[in-house]
């Protein structure tokens, strides 16, 4: 009885180290190859668990000998980049493949032969990439949409998708494909159709400025998408599958918005958050939020930021995606934006502040007592330049009585001192000009929430700013709206 206590004493202890050994050995993925006449001593193997593009794993592979071995640790399916030479080419894993890649140096796509567990998958995989890369290449799929009728290009959408179907349903060697694949691939096929159906109106819209709604589709073609079942977590790996989210919670968002285009990122934020709230859970619901808020959050108010950050820690208990949100925008959730004595954001404000052609700082509150009359510009914007002419028309309607009460305020975004007072001198602007270098990424378009120019704003003598999106010059009822406030 003593030697069995014992026993379970020494081997409890044991078992414990053993078993998660045993676990690990279960996940371990190998990648291993042969390059004939290999010129450079490593291949890159990377792959992004969150899918959003801020950490890769990322692993340089020795090549000793024309031979390369890794050995990964993969909590699931993946989509992994391969490259070689600045040549890549795109393989599917599972935790357990065994998958030997060899190929001539300089001729990574074309020369390719796999072999080992996981072989059939890849072979099926690039086949499927090569015959049907445009249909899955949204750049090639969005100029068929700004080309064709809703009508028509639906029709070919459906045939593709019926294409690729046959594609795998038909394939010779189906039976070398694993379970998980077939499914990855089926999903990825049905959501490359529901990701370019969605995009259609996005992108038609997106075609101009001058369009100011969004064409929904036709019922027929919508009624087939259950929205309670937009979240897939296992469809993850499919970047048809990413780009419907994307799509899908931007047409969505667009009718809680009546298919007017948003005027504001702020507004367009907390519409694309109800959505994605209602209808996704888990990564699909962390990887929407977080892809949207790294493109656009420093261009929606930082409080709306805070807020949605907030909603997604209670989701993100590993803190995966929530980092990445605080690493690249936390500062931006900490900024104060002025207020107004009713609450409103204080265009206005005296805390924000322009460099001037002297080289001196200066804020729009400094002209208190005067109308200001704002133009945001840049010199690579044609219709900015195109207004200039009618500006000079426009500061002669006004006496010089009248004048000395008005600011033609011009506030650039070029992203030099240089090339902003070059542009000066070339259009001879007469007024008051301020610099906010950096484009879009320009602290003036992201505390005013610029998303085109040009863009005007007039603002009264005491400083109220009393229409955020005045009229442009070359409009006759600008020189009466200025005017009525000189009253």
């Amino acid at each position: 009885m003593r030697n069995r206590r014992l026993y379970s004493k020494i081997l409890i202890p044991v078992l414990a180290l053993v078993f998660p050994l045993l676990l690990q050995a279960q996940h371990k993925t190998i990648i291993s190859g042969t390059i004939e006449n290999a010129s450079k001593d490593s291949v890159v193997i990377s792959f992004d668990k969150t899918y959003v593009g801020k950490k890769f794993s990322k692993f340089m592979v020795p090549v000793q000998n024309n031979e390369f071995t890794l050995e990964l640790q993969l909590d699931r399916n993946r989509i992994i980049e391969f490259s070689y030479l600045n040549q890549t080419i795109r393989l599917y894993l599972e935790p357990e493949d065994n998958l030997n890649v060899k190929f001539k140096s300089g001729s990574l796509p074309e020369t390719v032969i796999f072999s080992g567990k996981g072989a059939g998958n890849n072979i099926f995989y690039k086949k499927l990439n090569e015959q049907f890369k445009n249909d899955f290449t949204s750049s090639v799929m969005e100029e068929k949409m700004k080309s064709l009728g809703v009508d028509e290009f639906e029709m070919l959408i459906f045939d593709n998708n019926k294409k690729h179907g046959k594609f795998l349903n038909e394939y010779a060697a189906k039976a070398d494909l694993s379970p998980k694949f077939i499914a990855y691939i089926e999903k990825h096929i049905k959501y490359n159709y529901l990701h370019q159906l969605l995009s259609f109106p996005i992108v038609n819209a997106n075609k101009s400025t001058a369009i100011l709604t969004v064409s929904p589709l036709p019922p027929v073609m919508v009624e087939g998408i259950d929205k309670k079942k937009a979240s897939d977590e296992e469809a993850m790996i499919s970047d048809a599958y990413r780009g419907y989210l994307t799509r899908f919670v931007t047409y969505f968002a667009s009718e809680l918005n009546g298919f007017n285009k948003f005027k504001d990122f702020t507004l367009s934020a907390e519409k694309k958050y109800v959505v994605a709230s209602d209808f996704l859970k888990g990564v699909p619901f962390l990887y929407y939020l977080s892809n949207f808020l790294l493109e656009m959050g420093e261009k929606v108010n930082p409080e709306t930021v805070k807020r949605i950050y907030t909603e997604m820690e209670k989701v993100d208990k590993t803190a995966e995606y929530t980092s990445i949100v605080k690493e690249n925008l936390g500062k931006w959730m900490k900024t104060k934006l002025p207020k107004d004595k009713d609450g409103k954001l204080d265009i206005a404000s005296s805390e924000f502040k322009l460099m001037g052609v002297d080289g001196k700082e200066f804020s729009i509150a400094d002209f208190k007592g005067k109308v200001v009359y704002v133009d945001f510009w840049a010199s690579w914007c044609g219709p900015c330049r195109e207004q200039f002419p009618y500006s000079k028309i426009l500061h002669e309607k006004f006496s010089e009585k009248q004048l000395k009460e008005i600011v033609f305020l011009y506030i650039s975004i070029d992203n030099t001192e240089e090339i902003w007072k070059k542009a000066l001198s070339t259009y001879k602007l007469e007024g008051v000009h301020g610099l906010s270098p950096g484009g879009w990424n320009s602290f003036v378009a992201k505390y005013y929430q610029i998303n085109s120019i040009p863009r005007y704003l007039l603002i009264d003598k005491k400083g109220n700013v009393v229409d955020p999106n005045a009229k442009r010059p070359s409009d006759e009822n600008t020189f009466q709206d200025i005017l009525n406030l000189l009253n």
